[in-house]
């Protein structure tokens, strides 16, 4: 409430966002205050502005819900199957091929549990887990580098393709060259350094810019496969993606797939969660679940989550 109050600065914006009523969100900040005995946002013309009070309560709130988000959990731990839920992060990918299906069928076993799927980065799905908002999260194996408190467990590589709409340039070429991309935007998520530089070197340098938390940014920057597709399908930008993604819109010939000499792409993924976590048995099913749903001919993984 207080967190959303100082995002949006504004008591309608708020409410809209909370899902409430603003005169039953100004009721709730009013007893707030009043419990506290000082004022948490002063009111300006139209907008509000933290106090110092206010500040405090911001800097130490999240501590506080994380603390009793941890209190919840541990109590839905010893309550088993029958209560409680699970939070998945995953990536723009994973969370086409595996995720959802993963919990449509953990639903239906256990239609009384909660199930939320946060479809982020690859890096925002890591960090999911760390922070505790997820208890497991499905993302771009590089992630695991240069991170401490983490458990992983590789997935299989998939193979990726480019691909573009079907009446596209490049479409009918059969001798692409990694440069004759250059002169068309790529649609996508945010890259990793490393998985860019394995898959795209030279050409992703050029293609994509560094964004300031140092991963690379495509032109035309997308948070869902879907909306991928749709900006594809709407210019002339260039988008990758698992094969087995792309199969029914290249049968219906609405998108073509586009190879290149030299250039095959590929992705690792991966399933983390926080180390010296104790996984609940929702989210021990959902891993099982997973790695059911991997090719057959998959190598064992090196390591694996312990369940």
């Amino acid at each position: 409430m207080v967190r959303a109050l100082a995002e949006h600065r504004h008591f309608t914006r708020a409410a809209n966002v909370l899902g409430v009523t603003q005169s039953a969100l100004t009721k709730s900040v009013q007893a707030l205050e009043d419990e506290l005995g000082v004022r948490l946002f002063e009111r300006g013309a139209g907008t509000l502005e933290p106090t110092m009070f206010g500040a405090i309560v911001l800097a130490q709130g999240r501590a506080v819900l994380r603390d009793m988000s941890e209190l919840v959990r541990e109590v839905d731990l010893a309550k088993g199957l029958e209560t409680g839920g699970i939070t998945v992060s995953a990536s723009v990918f994973p969370a086409e091929l595996w995720a959802p299906q993963a919990l449509g069928r953990l639903a239906g076993a256990h239609p009384r549990l909660k199930y939320m799927l946060r479809t982020v980065d690859s890096r925002q799905a890591v960090d999911d887990v760390l922070e505790g908002i997820s208890d497991i999260a499905i993302a771009d194996a590089t992630e695991a580098e240069g991170r401490e408190n983490l458990d992983s467990e590789i997935l299989a590589t998939t193979p990726l393709a480019l691909f573009c709409r079907s009446a596209h340039p490049l479409a009918r070429r059969r001798d692409i060259r990694p440069e004759d991309f250059l002169d068309y935007p790529f649609a996508g998520p945010p890259l990793s350094r490393a998985l860019a530089r394995r898959n795209l070197g030279r050409l992703g340098k050029i293609a994509l810019s560094v964004s300031p938390d140092e991963q690379l940014m495509p032109r035309i920057s997308v948070g869902s496969f879907s909306a991928m597709v749709q900006a594809v399908l709407h210019s002339d930008a260039i988008g990758w993606a698992p094969d087995s993604l792309l199969a029914g819109y290249v049968k219906g010939r609405v998108l073509a797939l586009l190879r290149a000499r030299e250039l095959t792409i590929s992705a690792t993924f991966a399933l983390y969660a926080r180390r010296h976590r104790t996984l609940s048995p929702a989210t021990v099913e959902f891993i099982k679940l997973v790695r059911a749903m991997q090719p057959s001919d998959a190598r064992p993984a090196a390591s694996r989550l312990s369940t």
